[in-house]
Formats: C-alpha cells, sequence, structure tokens
C-alpha cells in the first residue's frame, strides 16, 4: 500500500462509478447550477439557449492558472476563443470528486493531468450533439457543419449554437474523437489568462473580499501553543467596548465578533485566557533537533523501498560517503489572510470559503450545525495562494462554530501573526544518506533513513467526515478520525514522508529507503510538492557531495547514472547548455546544478550565486522543465518562476523555530 488512494481505497473511501469517465453514476443529486432550459450534457458545462457557454471549474483557482487551463480544454474541443468561455465555480457535488484522493479537492497537481480527456471529451460531446441538432433543423449532412466562435456555420451562414440547445437536450451523448494534436487551435500556444483582468481591475472576489448585510468581524484567542485548550477565561470588560456583538469560547479559543476588524482586535487584546498546555511546551527547536536524531540512531524504521542489499553493496564499496541533512518546519505564508465568511439559518448554512476542499469544508459545517448536506451551500472564492495551506479546514470548522454560537452571519480572519503561528506546517526532517562508489564512481549502493513527522493523521482528522459514508453515526466518524494518528504511527507509512526518494531516479545497483516517524505535537500539512520540499534537496545536495567524493564534475556525475532515466537526463543537458554550465565566474561566485522528477513533470535547474560578507545572493536561475503535454506555456514559466520564488524563500527566510512549544515567527 503505498499510495493515499490506496489506503482510501482500502478503508472503502473511494466511491465508484464514473460520469462520462470521471464521476459518480447512479448519484441523482441535482447540479447546483442545474436549469432545465439550459444544454448541460454533464456537470461541466452548460450553453444557453442566449448562446453564453458556461464552463463549471471544479478545481481551484490560486493563482495557478487552472482556470485558464481546464476552459483551454473545453475551447480547442468546442473551437471557441476560450475568453468567449464564462468560468464559474462548480458547487460541491458528487460529480465532481477527485478520484484519485476522494473527496473534491484541488492539490497534489493532478487537475489537469486527471481531467484533460475527461473535459476535451465533455466539450466534444456538446459540439457533435449541437451540430446533430443543427444538422437535422437545416435538413443538411453534419459533415458539412462547422463550428466555430459559439456559432455552428453552414457554407455562409453564421448560427448561433444556442439556438439548436432545445433540440441538443434531446440526443444522446455520442461516442466522439478527440482533436488531433496537429489540428489543435488553443492547446500548447500562449493565451491571456482568464483572471488577469478581473485580477488587475480589482473586480476579482476572493473570500476576504466578500460583503453581505449585517455582516460582522470575528477574530479569535488561541493558545501560543498548538494543542492547548481552555481552562478558564474573562473578557475583563471587553464584552462592553463600543462595536462588540458578542465574545463566545469556541474549541480552540475565544471568540470575538464586532462591527470591524479593530473593534475586534481591542476586545481581543482585553481578554484573558488560563490555558491548559500541551506537552509541545516543553519543547524547544533543539530539543526537537536531539530527539529526532536520538531516533535515527536507535530505530530502524519502516522500509518505504528495498530494491537488493543496500548495506551490503556500500560495506563492499570502493569509496564509502555519508551525510545528515536538518530540514525546518516551514509555513505556508498565504498572501491572502485565511478567512471564511458564514451565514446561518434555522435551515440554511452559506459559506463564503477561499479552500482547496469544498466538500470537506461542507462535511464540517454539516457536523457543526446539525443540517443535512442540502442545506449547505459552499461558495468557493478566488485563493490569495494556497501552497497546500487551505487543504485544511480550521479557519471553516472555527468559522461555522463561531457563527452557531452567535447567531450572526460572521467573517473569520486570521492576522498574519495568528497565520504563521497556527499554520500546519511542513514537517521537520532529519535525513542520515550513505552511499558507495567503485573504482570508476559508479554509485553501488544508496541508503537513506529519514525522521521526520506524518501529515496524514492530521489530515484524515479533517477529511474523515467527508470520506466516511454519509449514513455512520457521528461518534463512530469522529472515533475512525481519532484513530488516524495510530493507523499511521503503527499500522501504515504515510507516503508522503518518502516521496521524492522512493521514486529514486538514479542508477544504483541497490537502495534502501526507511522512514522513522516522530511527532513532537506540531500539527504538520500539506506544503507545496510535500515530501519532495524534503526529499529532493536531501538526494540533489548528496549526489553533489558523491560527486565531490568520486572526482567528478557535478552535472556529468549525474548523467553518468541517468542511463534509465533518459528525460531527467535530457532536462539536465538543456538547463546545463542554456545556463552555461561551467562558464568562468568572478571570484566569490559558483554555480550549482540539480534535477528532479515530481507529479509527472521533469524538472532541471542552474543556480549562479555569490557570497558577499557572509549573504548568500542568487544572481540567475535558468530552469528546463519537461511536463509532457503543454497547455499554456506562459503558465508553465509563471509557475516555475513562482516557484524558484518560493524555494529561494522557504531556503533562505523560512525557517519555523519553538521557545518552550511556541513559534517564534510572526511574519
Amino acid at each position: 500500500m503505498n499510495s493515499r488512494r490506496e489506503f482510501l481505497k482500502a478503508m472503502g473511501l473511494v466511491g465508484g462509478g464514473l460520469i462520462l469517465e470521471l464521476s459518480l453514476s447512479g448519484c441523482t443529486t441535482p447540479l447546483p447550477h442545474g436549469n432545465a432550459r439550459d444544454f448541460e450534457p454533464d456537470a461541466w458545462l452548460q450553453i444557453t439557449p442566449q448562446n453564453d457557454i458556461r464552463f463549471y471549474l471544479n478545481s481551484v483557482e490560486m493563482g495557478q492558472g487552472t482556470m485558464t487551463g481546464m476552459a483551454t480544454l473545453i475551447a480547442e474541443e468546442l473551437n471557441t476563443e476560450p475568453y468567449m468561455i464564462e468560468v464559474k465555480s462548480a458547487g460541491v457535488h458528487a460529480d465532481y470528486v477527485n478520484p484519485f484522493y476522494g473527496v473534491q479537492v484541488t492539490g497534489g497537481s493532478t487537475s489537469t493531468r486527471i481531467y484533460y480527456d475527461v473535459l476535451r471529451r465533455s466539450a466534444a460531446q456538446a459540439r457533435e450533439m449541437l451540430r446533430a441538432a443543427a444538422a437535422a433543423e437545416l435538413g443538411v449532412d453534419v459533415a458539412l457543419l462547422e463550428v466555430r466562435d459559439k456559432h455552428i456555420i453552414y457554407r455562409d451562414t453564421r448560427l448561433p449554437m444556442g439556438r439548436f440547445v432545445q433540440a441538443a437536450q434531446s440526443l444522446s451523448r455520442p461516442e466522439v474523437s478527440l482533436k488531433s494534436e496537429r489540428d489543435f487551435r488553443f492547446i500548447g500556444r500562449p493565451s491571456v489568462r482568464l483572471d488577469g483582468a478581473m485580477k488587475v481591475r480589482g473586480t476579482a472576489q476572493y473570500g476576504i473580499d466578500v460583503q453581505l448585510p449585517d455582516l460582522f468581524t470575528a477574530l479569535v484567542k488561541r493558545c501560543p501553543v498548538q494543542g492547548g485548550h481552555i481552562e478558564s477565561w474573562s473578557p475583563n470588560g471587553a464584552d462592553e467596548l463600543p462595536g462588540v456583538k458578542a465574545i463566545v469560547p469556541i474549541a480552540n479559543g475565544v471568540a470575538v465578533v464586532a462591527e470591524s476588524y479593530w473593534h475586534a482586535q481591542r476586545a481581543l487584546q482585553a481578554i484573558t485566557v488560563s490555558w491548559a498546555m500541551p506537552a509541545l511546551s516543553q519543547r524547544s527547536s533543539e530539543d526537537i533537533r536531539r530527539e529526532f536524531e536520538a531516533l535515527a540512531a536507535s530505530e530502524s524504521g519502516r522500509s518505504a523501498l528495498s530494491v537488493g542489499d543496500a548495506r551490503a553493496d556500500i560495506r563492499a564499496a570502493a569509496l564509502q560517503h555519508a551525510a545528515t541533512y536538518r530540514l525546518p518546519y516551514l509555513a505556508h505564508a498565504t498572501m491572502e489572510p485565511m478567512n471564511c465568511t458564514v451565514r446561518l439559518r434555522d435551515d440554511h448554512c452559506e459559506i463564503w470559503v477561499p479552500t482547496q476542499v469544498p466538500s470537506v469544508c461542507a462535511a464540517i459545517a454539516e457536523e457543526v450545525t446539525g443540517l443535512r448536506r442540502h442545506q449547505i451551500t459552499v461558495h468557493t472564492t478566488l485563493l490569495g495562494g494556497g501552497f497546500g495551506r487551505r487543504l485544511s479546514v480550521d479557519y471553516a470548522l472555527e468559522a461555522t462554530q463561531i457563527a452557531k454560537a452567535t447567531g450572526l452571519t460572521i467573517k473569520l480572519v486570521f492576522s498574519r501573526e495568528d497565520d504563521m503561528q497556527h499554520d500546519y506546517y511542513r514537517p521537520a526532517a532529519h535525513a542520515e544518506i550513505k552511499a558507495g562508489l567503485d573504482e570508476q564512481g559508479r554509485i553501488t549502493g544508496w541508503h537513506q533513513k529519514n525522521v521526520n513527522p506524518n501529515i496524514l493523521p492530521y489530515a484524515f482528522q479533517e477529511f474523515a467526515t467527508a470520506v466516511l459514508p454519509a449514513w455512520l453515526p457521528d461518534g463512530l466518524v469522529r472515533g475512525l478520525a481519532n484513530l488516524g494518528p495510530w493507523v499511521y504511527g503503527t499500522l501504515l507509512m504515510d507516503p508522503a514522508s518518502t516521496e521524492g526518494a522512493v521514486e529514486f531516479g538514479y542508477d544504483s545497483v541497490s537502495a534502501e529507503v526507511r522512514h522513522v516517524q516522530a511527532d513532537p505535537g506540531l500539527r504538520t500539512g500539506y506544503w507545496r510538492s510535500v515530501g519532495h520540499s524534503i526529499n529532493a534537496f536531501v538526494v540533489e545536495s548528496f549526489m553533489d557531495e558523491l560527486a565531490h567524493r568520486a572526482g567528478r564534475d557535478p552535472l556529468q556525475f549525474r548523467l553518468q547514472h541517468l542511463a534509465g532515466n533518459p528525460r531527467l537526463a535530457a532536462v539536465l543537458r538543456q538547463v546545463a547548455e542554456v545556463g552555461r554550465w561551467g562558464a568562468p565566474m568572478e571570484p566569490g561566485s559558483a554555480q550549482g546544478i540539480a534535477a528532479h522528477y515530481s507529479f509527472g513533470s521533469y524538472v532541471a535547474q542552474l543556480v549562479e550565486v555569490s557570497v558577499v560578507e557572509g549573504d548568500i545572493r542568487v544572481h540567475r536561475v535558468t530552469v528546463a522543465i519537461d511536463c509532457g503535454k503543454t497547455i499554456n506555456p506562459d503558465i508553465i514559466k509563471a509557475q516555475m518562476e513562482g516557484g524558484v520564488i518560493f524555494g529561494l524563500t522557504a531556503a533562505l527566510r523560512g525557517e519555523i523555530t519553538l521557545q518552550d512549544g511556541r513559534v517564534q515567527q510572526t511574519n
């Protein structure tokens, strides 16, 4: 069992059946946007008699370009300019469940890979149904009709597609052939981002922008150490301050609801709370470092990869080398503050939230309010950065609890300090690697041991309500959710802990990767590239050390070990050529090169750096990527640029440290 999907399947959490390829057949729940007057061949497309084309996007747009990329797939098969398609956020529905994870989620770089053919086939079927309806009305051979830019063209006549909507509704979905790549009009070519203009003009709606009648701002005073809970509290007159509407305790702290952020913040500062501190309050960063080091020495861990006898091959090698790497906890630090707006009535709960998991937010609201799923509406807004932080739903849970406790329509907002100190952090890690080299400098054995916290126990506690069957009693659902730490501490290994290491890309006679679970109590979460953010750094750093030990050029040493991985070798050669690997450098300057495979893409980078008075300066980064089929090269370029900046921030400025269990960073 080596993937999240396999675990979900084993636990009976992934539903079966598909619409087109990917939706739950037999699900009779109406679509959130359903309209009998419109042509809706499936859950994604809606074409109106007024000739509007609407695409309901079940992935969220958080800056990665999904809105434009996915709409381009629809546009290609409808032979219609992407800007002519109105993209709307899909509601929560079983047809939108991500089949890899079993919930409606955007993450793991899965959207395009999963829906590339699905959305194209959806649009192609709609195209052919409209052509068939038009051919019947016009009394001509369907082969004489062309679909282009929202119109059906017959000779010199252009008729709007909307004219044929009613007739197309009565037709069955046909078997279709997708466009040949040589006929692509949009896929593979640069095009303007569909969300660009609205962001430039300030009309894009993020969660923080939501405004409603009688909307109040909510803030929460949380325990300074994660895992603590309230022993006692006092408003100290905060409830009498101007603008304050309510002060209530919730599971994670004390919430203030007020007319504005300023009013709420002022009241929050007046409240005093006595906290029952968790075990984490006895640990600081240095304690955790020593704990990880001791576990690496005393525990063998669980095997994640075993090919041959790596330890024996290392012992027998002509040269041996070993290294230890330590990586810190990292925060997500999204640009848009964490926020969630909730309006709760007796028979309906409405949520506006920038989230990567709208179905989990709906499930959480169902649990808190006692309402049924059909009584809950989740509006997914644009996300001002996700990076995996918005895969967690703590902010939606707190907002719903506050709305229920007060009866008010509220927008919960995290301050920057709240977010930095109450995140779901990228796990810290301690990695030990040993390798052997023969006389020709070839790797004969590779052994890696990682010590770090798992992520899945925390994720499963939140996701359980959404992925477990709705007929299970609430108490049983909570009980199963709380089994997560035991399951992944005793029975199973979280694959995120070793991903990027088990897909060992270099040639070696033998290889072994092991994992030791360690959880100091600071909650962890999915952070950009997850385990790859740890293991790409560890593996590539060690490859540099091995090259030095073997007396080889780092590029040539890597290529020497990539006979079985030609695509990774190709991006390395490309980046070396474009970035001028080996070119003369100024004194105090140097080049570095690395490559890695993750989520279906092969990437290599060449970096030029200097050290000035102890300060590292990055002057130039050259990137080569092979991601397979390209939908929009401009978006890929933007993704790489953003990834470089994010990576540099993490490496040079991102460390999260603890003192007596409390995160020391606030910004």
